[in-house]
């Protein structure tokens, strides 16, 4: 059986890689950072039936050398997946050294074992930062722009630098770059940007009018094991999403699974630009006010066969996760 190596085995999309990937027979090795995560992870793939003995772990540290080299022996494929998210306006350092300094790690540990193929989990956020409201696989956030976040550069200099340790060796590379990724987590611990976004929306009187980009959990980590098989993934990126959607919309499919308290009415651009100047917490919305972004999706359509399935189902089953845990209430 072929061996994989999944870096941040307890996380949100790497869970499902994981899950897909012993499903398919693959023998895998995945790093956390922690020996209490390696239970959570077998009793979280027991809860859904998944059978676990040909899963190995190793604690492994983004930030440190110490293990890399012997975690990916004789694996042939690489599913990069661990990074670090925290939101909002966060010192720069805490986010884009760790990204990039465990990227470099992980690749050069594939490179110097042998390694196959190299699959970075990037995002979209290294794709939107420019002054274009249309974007497909190719193009690329804009590193002098003053006004992007921590994560968007973080997520873009570490893809490029795996572009620039790849190119000089003879490995195969390919990145995926999704849209806000939803649906339920299998360790009932949902992603912070999906926690953030549902959370926010019912604490919010108001709909601001503007649209996000959204997929689902599964379709995403399909889309790295798809990507894995493929030869002609390589020196390619995927852009993935399912669709753009207005939030009021968004919020009127939450409505009608029975959430009572999320907001559906549109609030004016005028009043929430208002509101903004006062609450730090609404600026980041009101730049994208009355925003509508068309994305295209041509690689993982037309080279993985990629379609991926409504979201909508997604986007219920993450609020009722966040109401099971108690961090939402209806």
């Amino acid at each position: 059986m072929k061996k994989v190596f999944v870096s941040g085995g307890s996380g949100y999309i790497a869970m499902y890689c994981i899950k897909i990937l012993l499903e398919k027979g693959y023998n895998v090795v995945t790093s956390v950072r922690e020996e209490s995560q390696i239970d959570l992870v077998k009793k979280s793939l027991l809860k859904h039936n998944v059978a676990f003995e040909n899963l190995n772990f190793t604690i492994l540290d983004l930030l440190k050398d110490e293990g890399w080299d012997d975690a990916l022996n004789g694996c042939e494929y690489v599913l990069h997946v661990a990074s670090p998210v925290i939101p909002g306006d966060v010192d720069e350092d805490s986010l884009v050294k760790p990204a990039v300094e465990g990227m470099t790690r992980c690749l050069n540990a594939a490179i110097k074992n042998g390694a196959k193929k190299f699959v970075q989990t990037s995002s979209y956020a290294a794709i939107y930062g420019n002054d274009k409201s249309e974007h497909a696989d190719d193009d690329w956030t804009d590193l002098s722009n003053k006004n992007l976040l921590p994560y968007e550069i973080s997520k873009t200099k570490s893809e490029k630098k795996m572009w620039e340790i790849a190119g000089k060796s003879d490995i195969s590379a390919c990145a995926i770059n999704p849209v806000l990724v939803l649906g339920p987590s299998l360790t009932g611990v949902l992603s912070m940007s999906n926690r953030l976004t549902i959370k926010k929306l019912f604490n919010l009187p108001f709909v601001p009018d503007m649209a996000i980009s959204v997929v689902g959990v599964m379709d995403v980590a399909d889309a790295h094991v798809r990507a894995m098989e493929s030869k002609i993934s390589n020196g390619k990126r995927f852009l993935l999403s399912e669709k753009t959607i207005k939030l009021v919309e968004l919020t009127k499919i939450l409505k009608g699974a029975g959430f009572n308290k999320v907001p559906t009415r549109v609030i004016p651009n005028f009043i929430f630009k208002f509101l903004a100047l006062f609450i730090p917490s609404l600026r980041s919305i009101a730049k994208r006010l009355g925003s509508f972004e068309k994305l295209h999706t041509k690689n993982a359509n037309n080279l993985l066969e990629w379609f991926p399935k409504s979201a909508d189902m997604e986007i219920i089953n993450s609020a009722k996760q966040l109401y099971d845990v108690g961090i939402l209430k209806n």
